[in-house]
């Protein structure tokens, strides 16, 4: 936080304000921060705030502004030889097509090396397990001892006894029975995206269904490679239809996916098959389908549950070390979204329909209009334009129809900014005309933005602006590169594949930040029941960025973002029993908001906010949060968050899947308290297993 500008009126706070205020007051920077090219920062914020400047010259500016910082040189000197040389042509004037007509070749980084070299001391230690792989005895399940764990958004750190890689079933059977004999506890980790307390503790077992240059690697260039051939040697990385299966809808097929593979490995397995696509996902690409399925994640879209309602067959190695089959579709009710208390998940059966093309035009219209406010004076003053009762009546209805009707549904808005982003569309089944999507080039962008931006949230001088600044930086990277002003057009049209829609964007891995997200039931109307009241979406949106305005620092730095989606079957959904559909609503941003002790307490207000609202419709609705992302030390509706899920929001639903649970443990010869010692924690303990006796 910086105390060298004035705190402004949030009425003045708007993206075209602010680019002024940081012309008017960057030079008092410049004595303290000589390694920031602050003639081309003032080049670039001009031409921002005139829009002159496209997306890639924006992103070359970014590029020169920081590239002589401590923080950037070794970020860049970590990146593999090709990407680095790409860089320099670009920041000369190259474009991004012309420095990627050549492809990408995978070269090992400094830290791959150091990680093996790691590896093969750490493997010939005499008290470190060798838990076999195979049924001679040759192959040993790499391993660590006393490695540091730290969650993807650093909300998490502890230190595991071991921390182990399989590849094969057989090792996690072998891997289980060592745990039970010596009385460890075993959690599975992927790219450690959760934000909630639900990995291993200290002294326990974690195994890493990635190595761990990839888990842990910021940033990530997987995405802009093909897999390695090593994923065919592991069975946990498989992917094969499964004709024995049988999907819930005639024309549908069922595939049966390891729990390692990565969103974007099973992305360019759709795309080559060319047959067959998961109807919805998360947008990530660096996420692991098991990783994705164990805390219920989902996609958007009024007619989709989560990815979990999707899953036919659930295969894991259960407390005896016995590999298991889950399809009893009551009992998937439970199994298929049980954040990892079943046991280790091997694989998961999903059932995926036939490919379809997704037709979108994105659009960056005005805030006022891409989800417009229940009443003018709910707007704040920085971002009140003057629209006519018939303009804003018309975005309403425009509003409502994609909300229900729309394939897909979701709007973004950043900080300050008069414009939103929309992104809603429907698909066909014809293939033509349809293109890869992003592009090569484009995703070399994608990715480069990404690491772009957490090298720059890194800097000192980022650290110093304030963070209204901190928030426009942002706010202007990430506009610039979504579409359509990317292509220079305000009518983009673009088709592309099911899977590469739904993954539009790349290198999220490359940003750590800050998520917490709620699931707010959508109420009946009070004069037709039968029809979704579509208000609250609204009212939700609105009290966000009204309390992003009550303090010009902006706590939230990075984006508010709203996906509409259905309810779904599984027991600990939040979106259960949301029978017009769920408003997934969520606030990003970056840790430096955290440093400032300025994101807890706006997490609290915004929560206070979105739990207020059954009071407001004179209905139950059952407001909860993401279970993977940050409500732990929150209030829910005056109660201290576990409590509030244990004795409320899942008051029901936890004994309905803790009884599950003991169903399947009867028929496949275990018990809950072989759950609780082998693969609970302690928040598992608490909000669960508590009244299981070891």
């Amino acid at each position: 936080m910086s105390n060298r500008v004035p705190v402004p009126d949030t009425g003045k706070l708007n993206g075209h304000w602010i680019l002024g205020e940081i012309l008017d007051h960057i030079s008092e920077f410049v004595e303290d921060f000589p390694n920031i090219d602050f003639d081309d920062l003032s080049t670039l914020v001009s031409d921002v705030r005139d829009h002159k400047a496209d997306t890639e010259t924006q992103l070359r500016l970014f590029l020169k502004v920081f590239r002589k910082t401590r923080t950037y040189k070794h970020a860049f000197k970590i990146l593999d030889p090709q990407v680095k040389q790409q860089i320099d042509r670009f920041i000369e004037g190259d474009s991004a097509s012309d420095v990627t007509q050549s492809g990408f070749e995978v070269l090992p980084s400094p830290a791959a090396i150091h990680h093996f070299k790691v590896l093969e001391s750490i493997l010939g230690w005499e008290d470190v397990p060798k838990i076999y792989e195979d049924k001679a005895g040759t192959k040993v399940m790499e391993v660590y001892a006393d490695k540091t764990f730290d969650n993807w958004g650093l909300t998490v750190q502890n230190k595991p006894k071991f921390t182990f890689i399989p590849t094969t079933i057989l090792g996690l059977e072998n891997l289980v029975k060592y745990a039970g004999k010596e009385g460890l506890r075993i959690r599975c980790s992927g790219y450690r995206h959760t934000w909630a307390p639900m990995f291993s503790a200290d002294n326990e077992i974690l195994v890493s269904l990635l190595n761990i240059q990839k888990a842990t690697q910021v940033p990530d260039p997987s995405t802009l490679f093909p897999p390695p051939q090593s994923n065919a040697l592991n069975e946990l990385k498989s992917i094969q239809i499964d004709d024995l299966t049988v999907p819930s809808k005639p024309g549908n097929i069922c595939v049966r996916v390891g729990s390692a593979v990565t969103a974007d490995e099973f992305r360019r397995w759709q795309i080559a098959h060319g047959t067959w696509a998961l109807p919805m996902d998360v947008i990530l690409v660096e996420v692991t389908m098991g990783g994705a399925n164990a805390p219920i994640c989902h996609g958007a879209g009024r007619e989709h549950k989560t990815i979990s309602d999707q899953v036919r067959k659930v295969e894991y190695v259960d407390a005896k070390g016995v590999h298991q089959t889950i399809s009893d579709p009551e009992l998937l009710k439970a199994a298929a979204g049980c954040f990892g208390l079943l046991g280790i998940v091997t694989h998961l059966t999903l059932e995926l329909q036939p490919m379809s093309y997704a037709v979108m035009r994105p659009e960056k219209p005005d805030i006022n209009l891409a989800i417009p406010p229940l009443k003018p004076e709910d707007v704040p003053f920085a971002l009140r334009k003057t629209f006519t009762p018939e303009q804003l009546a018309e975005a309403t209805r425009r509003f409502e129809e994609r909300v229900e009707k729309d394939y897909y549904s979701e709007f973004f808005w950043f900080p300050f900014q008069q414009k939103a982003w929309v992104h809603c569309w429907n698909p066909v089944d014809h293939q033509e005309g349809a293109e890869q999507y992003p592009p090569t080039f484009e995703i070399w962008l994608q990715w480069i933005q990404g690491w772009l931006g957490g090298v720059i949230i890194e800097t000192e001088f980022f650290k110093a602006i304030p963070g209204r600044w901190q928030a426009e930086f942002l706010a202007t990277l990430s506009m610039a590169a979504l579409p359509p002003q990317f292509f220079g057009k305000h009518d983009t049209e673009i088709k592309t594949s099911m899977p590469d829609a739904l993954h539009f964007r790349r290198g999220t891995q490359n940003m750590r930040c800050r998520d917490m997200e709620f699931q707010i039931p959508i109420p009946s109307r009070k004069d037709d029941p039968s029809k979704p009241d579509w208000t609250i979406v609204q009212r939700a949106w609105w009290d966000a960025i009204n309390l992003v305005y009550s303090d010009p620092e902006s706590p939230m730095r990075l984006t508010l973002e709203l996906r509409i989606m259905a309810d779904s079957d599984i027991i600990m959904a939040p979106q259960r029993g949301n029978k017009h559909g769920t408003a997934s609503i969520e606030v990003l941003s970056i840790p430096d908001a955290v440093s400032d002790g300025e994101w807890k307490p706006f997490l609290q207000l915004i929560a206070d906010k979105w739990m207020s609202y059954g009071k407001i419709y004179g209905q139950e609705l059952n407001v909860r949060p993401h279970w993977a992302k940050e409500w732990e030390g929150l209030n829910l509706d005056g109660i201290p968050a576990r409590k509030y899920l244990k004795t409320v929001a899942y008051k029901e639903e936890i004994p309905e899947f803790r009884d599950t649970l003991k169903k399947i443990g009867e028929v496949q010869k275990w018990q809950l308290s072989d759950l609780k010692k082998l693969f609970s924690n302690e928040l598992w303990d608490d909000l669960v297993l508590d009244t299981v006796q070891i």
